[in-house]
């Protein structure tokens, strides 16, 4: 019989944490409001305030779809703009395809996997003899051998979308991001008189403040972060669920803003005409590269952190962190106090120090410096993680040699890239009335970036501003590991499993045996290989590639090249450059 009481299993699912966690776990859902849903024809349960993707995950469900060129089976490891787990999301009659993580769980709602009748029939006429195999069926590898040697975009499936009315608000200041950094930049413009609009991609503002501990003007990060908003949106400057896609030189910002919360396939186009823009966009998290880094049970720290805190789901029972930030740290500490299971934290750094390493072992968690990731154990059967292999950075008998650690999650951190995409993609700077808040080491990095920026961007208006910049009081990180640590252990035997563009199928062998065949250039080894051309844009696996293709070719013949192409800011369908084009000339 099961337990009744605070701690026993919740309703809405096994990886749901008790009632009994700590108050911040489950911000966002209500626990009293259960919601009922189908997935692939199973009835489960969610609560109120769940995304797909958290109801799912609190149900045991790893596992999203496949992907779309190798039929791999994949799970939830971003969220946000980087996530890639899509679903097929019945409205009406129709089916469209989304992300999971931007879909609010309702009431009666019912999705299922994307898949193919082609992947379905190859998976039939070459069902593999044993239950774990590292190679694909036959059939389907001559497909994917074919599709690697043709050089064309590889085929993805094609994501319904319509156009409502476009719309155009003219402001003083555009502000690309509503995380600390954007709120604090435009906190310095409103200070200065300037008309400001926030655009933002996410539903809510505010960024990652709710995953952070620190304070701004006294006041808790998330809480400084939600009276900025609040502010904004009383004025009408606050553009949520607007996603920017592009920064003309005169200034005027495009942006597909979501025209209706039931309908994620429905878009509509505003554009914000500003003489000056600023891009608090932040950064984002780098996965880790080693064999089998797709397997569904891998998933970003920043992911499941924002599972807990907003949704009081857990990404496993028993987990392990490898890091190369101190971001793994804070997810660790998040886990032991949710009450959930950290088998061991990794660092491929040496010797880390600072405040979030202390905070881990406050909390009495193991943790193992200079080890890394060797690979994953997966149940291709029961379609989940099983165990965790790891090794010393510097061979075998420091603290942990190679072995196998019994995990059915895997929290991963490879530090952080900024998304810098919009402004490498436009080709504007200061000179052009183009402001960035670069990302740094900490909140108090974000806020101080942010601020600067709204002050540089007033001045070119030739306004000042005569208020003080918020205070901070938040820990600082310490340097990420350079990614190459992870990139240089990678072996021919296992290089074709070890993913540097997850959504688009892309692996180091990929990239290897194009570099090889004479793509030795950037444009020629996108457009091999399909890089960026996965359901996320290539955001998901930020610039692994990058870093994959400058070890590959070397770091001096790398130098000489110019870099691979930014991920995607946003879809640029025909429809939008359609409608973006009738709408100005109009």
């Amino acid at each position: 019989m099961s337990p009744s009481g605070p701690d026993a299993p919740p309703a809405s699912g096994p990886r749901r944490l008790a009632r009994s966690a700590p108050g911040r776990f489950g911000a966002r859902v209500d626990r009293d409001e259960p919601v009922g849903f189908r997935f692939a024809g199973k009835a489960l349960s969610g609560l109120q305030g769940d995304t797909l993707a958290s109801a799912l995950l609190a149900n045991g469900v790893s596992v999203l779809g496949r992907s779309l060129d190798l039929g791999r089976p994949r799970g939830l490891m971003a969220i946000g703009l980087e996530t890639a787990a899509q679903v097929a999301l019945d409205v009406g009659p129709r089916s469209v395809i989304a992300a999971a993580e931007r879909i609010a769980v309702r009431e009666g709602m019912s999705a299922r996997p994307v898949d193919s009748a082609t992947r379905r029939l190859i998976a039939q006429l070459a069902a593999a003899s044993r239950a774990e195999r590292r190679t694909l069926p036959i059939p389907q590898r001559a497909l994917e051998r074919l599709r690697r040697h043709v050089p064309l975009p590889a085929p993805r499936a094609a994501i319904a979308e319509a156009l409502d009315g476009a719309r155009i608000e003219t402001c003083d200041v555009a502000v690309i991001g509503a995380g600390l950094a954007g709120l604090a930049a435009a906190s310095a413009l409103r200070a200065a008189g300037l008309e400001v609009r926030v655009i933002e991609a996410d539903a809510r503002a505010g960024g990652v403040a709710d995953l952070h501990e620190g304070t701004v003007d006294g006041l808790p990060l998330a809480a400084w972060a939600q009276g900025r908003a609040d502010a904004l949106r009383d004025r009408g400057a606050l553009a949520l669920g607007a996603v920017a896609v592009a920064v003309d030189p005169d200034g005027t910002v495009t942006a597909l803003e979501a025209a209706d919360p039931r309908r994620p396939d429905r878009r509509s186009l505003k554009l914000f005409a500003a003489k000056v823009v600023v891009l608090a966009t932040g950064s984002r998290e780098r996965p880790l590269v080693f064999p089998d880094n797709d397997r569904p049970g891998v998933m970003l720290s920043g992911a499941a952190r924002a599972l807990l805190r907003r949704h009081a789901v857990a990404p496993g029972g028993r987990v392990v962190v490898a890091t190369a930030s101190d971001d793994g740290y804070r997810t660790a500490a998040d886990l032991r106090d949710a009450g959930v299971a950290v088998e061991l934290v990794l660092d491929s750094r040496p010797d880390p120090q600072g405040p979030a390493v202390d905070m881990a072992k406050a909390r009495g968690v193991a943790l193992s410096f200079a080890t890394m990731v060797a690979g994953v154990e997966f149940d291709a059967g029961a379609q989940r993680l099983t165990g965790v292999r790891v090794e010393n950075r510097f061979g075998e008998g420091a603290s942990v040699g190679a072995r196998v650690i019994p995990a059915d999650a895997l929290v991963v951190s490879g530090g952080f890239a900024p998304r810098d995409e919009l402004a490498r993609r436009s080709g504007l700077g200061e000179e052009h009335g183009l402001f960035e808040a670069r990302s740094g080491a900490g909140a108090a990095d974000a806020v101080a970036n942010g601020w600067a920026a709204g002050v540089a961007a007033a001045s070119r208006l030739g306004a000042a501003v005569d208020v003080e910049a918020p205070r901070v009081e938040a820990p600082r990180d310490e340097a990420d590991e350079p990614i190459a640590a992870y990139l240089a252990r990678i072996s021919p035997a296992t290089a074709s499993a070890a993913f540097v563009d997850i959504a688009a199928d892309v692996t180091c062998a990929d990239l290897s045996d194009a570099v090889r065949a004479g793509a030795s250039g950037p444009m020629a080894l996108a457009r091999r290989l399909g890089l960026g051309l996965g359901p996320d844009g290539g955001r998901l696996s930020a610039d692994l590639a990058a870093e994959a293709f400058a070890v590959v070719l070397g770091a001096e013949a790398a130098g000489r090249q110019p870099p691979l192409a930014p991920p995607s800011p946003g879809r640029a369908t025909l429809g939008l450059l359609a409608a973006r084009s009738g709408f100005r000339q109009g």
